[in-house]
């Protein structure tokens, strides 16, 4: 059977995007590894708030460095996996320090392209909040304020940077088939529109991971439920505090 067979597989996934996957870090690894086996499975990723692709981003007193330059991407390459499955999410963080949509197109297309070299499952998520429709202007630069306070991007220029990016994702998802796109997080956003609520983030993980399972060709087992995610949020908690803030311990190999 071809579920047996990708469940007995050596598989490597590799996480990139920022403050949601930092927040589902542990239940996605968590999750994924029982599902499919934990002797089999490795884990690669770039991720925290803030981070961006192809700009330096973070929050406080870090700074992470572009996903681009982390040598994750170099790290998931000498690996000799069977499969390997790439997640590549979270990509509005670019657009609000100031990159243009040309520029971050350009680099998620050398990151996917490169990948697909490899034979890889792509999952991209696309930008799910929907500037116009979603928040008014006052509450468009009240966030701007409080998440990108440097950054100058207004309104009207957010919402077209948006839709720009999101419509290379469709384009680039329609011509590969190793590409996938996962819509519809939006019903998972919390009161700022930007993050997944905590009352539905293990439902928006679980979405991500159905669409992996699918196209593996592996049966989904039991779902991830709300305790999952909040012992989650509160993993990625700690990392933040005594690993990016205040420098105690160091994170694992498997964090770029």
């Amino acid at each position: 059977m071809q579920e047996e067979s990708c469940s007995n597989d050596e598989l490597l996934f590799l996480f990139m995007g920022a403050s949601n996957l930092a927040r589902g870090y542990t239940l996605l690894t968590r999750y994924l590894s029982k599902c499919l086996g934990s002797k089999n499975i490795e884990f690669l990723n770039a991720l925290g708030p803030g981070r961006g692709f192809c700009a330096k981003g973070g929050m406080f007193n870090f700074i992470y460095p572009p996903i681009q330059n982390c040598q994750v991407v170099e790290a998931a390459e000498k690996k000799t996996k069977n499969t390997r499955v790439v997640l590549i999410t979270d990509l509005g963080n670019d657009l609000m320090h100031g990159v243009t949509a040309d520029v971050l197109i350009e680099c998620l297309d050398m990151l996917i392209d490169r990948m697909l070299k490899w034979n890889a499952e792509i999952f991209l998520t696309s930008i799910h909040i929907n500037i116009k429709k979603d928040i008014s202007r006052r509450i468009y630069y009240i966030l701007r304020f409080i998440f990108y306070p440097r950054s100058k991007i207004n309104f009207e220029e957010a919402d077209l940077l948006i839709t720009k990016i999101n419509f290379y994702l469709e384009e680039k998802t329609r011509k590969n088939k190793k590409v996938h796109l996962i819509t519809g997080m939006e019903s998972y956003a919390g009161s700022d529109k930007i993050h997944y609520s905590l009352l539905k983030m293990h439902k928006a993980w679980s979405k991500v991971t159905d669409e992996i399972f699918s196209t593996l060709n592996v049966p989904v087992t039991k779902k991830p439920v709300f305790i999952d995610g909040i012992i989650s949020v509160l993993s990625n908690l700690k990392r933040l505090i005594f690993c990016d803030i205040l420098g105690w311990k160091k994170k694992g190999q498997d964090f770029y």
